[in-house]
């Protein structure tokens, strides 16, 4: 597996944090009064405000199966905090992830807030969270808008999208096509994912020759699949997630495309969630993404047996979200030694997070509070029987861009 370590205009670079992390002061016994003692030993709360439903519904369901078996790991338990988790379905709908969000933070008095896939929802609650300042660890939502909030409060351990597509835009122009037409689920994430890819495909030089967004929530994408064959390009990339990913890759088979037309996209449409059912129709694609089962660092290793063990499969990126989600939560909330309440401290003690997490190794951006991590150029494979991803090339230490592209 060849490795890189390379500017892409501005939007990758190498900033993990250096230093030690945060260690919470340890309170004597004698010196603190009843009161402070109950409250620090009552649960930690953590919101898990994500899509249970509708055409997410994996997506959120394996983001808190990811964080269960990181908690499973600690015994359920931070800091002599017993861990409670409350879950609560935001429909996909922003009107109702808002209520729910002033649920989790208002009535249920959540800790830590987490999850939110979708990026319309996502966005949403950014008015909210300004006004509120509900401590929030986005889990899901990838859109680049979510890397310039200037929140305090807000982090996210999942990615920002645009690094991850711009790369992927200038590989497929360097090594597959330069002309394409693109498509995605006509939301915010899939439309900002597209204007992304565009950064760097158009960037180098390449032409995109239509765009096509078919709804969200789509059953048959026939019409626009015989666009894509009357125009036949050399190559198309797109992004789908959860039941629009498999059906558009298994119709894109069905269609004739798959073997003149090059099949290529973002990783979110080619994941665990989705490639059992994908199948065949999937092989290979190439993708892009932080994260792949098949990483041979134990930390994954462990990762993928735990999950396999307690479902039977193996895990997506959305479990992976969940799981380093719970990491993060539980090393800065045991540096301030369970005491949540103090948001400046918190903030600060995740700010210096510090670990190799299942896609490898993991820390917080200074000035945007997004992950840096790295990226995986993957080519969809049958190894040992199963459909899954193969790294055909790595990129070290990507983060959120400097400033928010025009």
């Amino acid at each position: 597996m060849k490795k890189i370590n390379q500017e892409h205009n501005g939007f990758t670079r190498r900033s993990f944090i250096k230093g030690a992390g945060l260690a919470g002061a340890t309170a004597m016994f004698g010196g603190v009064a009843p009161a402070v003692l109950a409250q620090t030993k009552a649960p930690l709360k953590i919101g898990a405000l994500n899509s249970y439903s509708k055409v997410f519904a994996a997506l959120g369901n394996a983001n808190v199966n990811g964080m269960n078996i990181y908690f499973n790991e600690i015994g359920n338990t931070i800091a002599g905090r017993k861990i409670e988790i409350i879950k609560e379905d935001d429909e996909i709908n922003p009107q109702v992830g808002l209520q729910k969000l002033k649920k989790l933070d208002q009535s249920d008095n959540c800790d830590i807030i987490t999850g939110i896939q979708a990026s319309n929802v996502a966005m949403a609650a950014v008015q909210y969270l300004r006004q509120s300042g509900a401590f929030m660890l986005c889990s899901g939502a990838g859109l680049v808008n979510l890397a310039f909030t200037g929140l305090p409060y807000f982090f996210r351990s999942s990615v920002d999208t645009y690094p991850l597509h711009a790369a992927m835009g200038e590989w497929l122009y360097d090594n597959v096509a330069k002309e394409m037409v693109i498509s995605a689920s006509d939301f915010a994430g899939g439309r900002g994912s597209l204007n992304e890819f565009k950064v760097g495909f158009t960037g180098r030089g390449g032409k995109i020759i239509k765009e096509i967004y078919p709804p969200l929530g789509n059953n048959d994408f026939s019409a626009y699949l015989a666009d894509i064959r009357s125009i036949a390009p050399p190559a198309t990339f797109s992004f789908y997630a959860g039941t629009d990913a498999v059906r558009f890759i298994t119709q894109y088979e069905q269609y004739g495309l798959k073997d003149t037309i090059r099949l290529t996209g973002s990783g979110f449409m080619l994941e665990a969630d989705t490639l059992p059912a994908q199948g065949k129709s999937a092989l290979g694609a190439l993708n892009c993404l932080h994260y792949a089962d098949t990483l041979e660092h134990a930390e994954n290793q462990k990762f993928v047996a735990a999950y396999r063990e307690a479902h039977g499969e193996y895990p997506s990126v959305y479990a992976e979200y969940g799981y380093v989600a719970a990491k993060v939560i539980h090393q800065a909330v045991e540096a301030v030694d369970g005491n949540a309440g103090d948001k400046d401290k918190l903030r600060e003690a995740m700010r210096a997070v510090k670990f190799m997490a299942p896609r490898g190794p993991f820390a917080f951006n200074q000035q945007t509070q997004g992950p840096v991590h790295n990226i995986y150029v993957r080519e969809v494979a049958e190894i040992d029987g199963r459909i899954t991803n193969k790294v055909i090339q790595t990129v070290e230490g990507v983060t959120d861009p400097d400033k928010m592209p025009t």
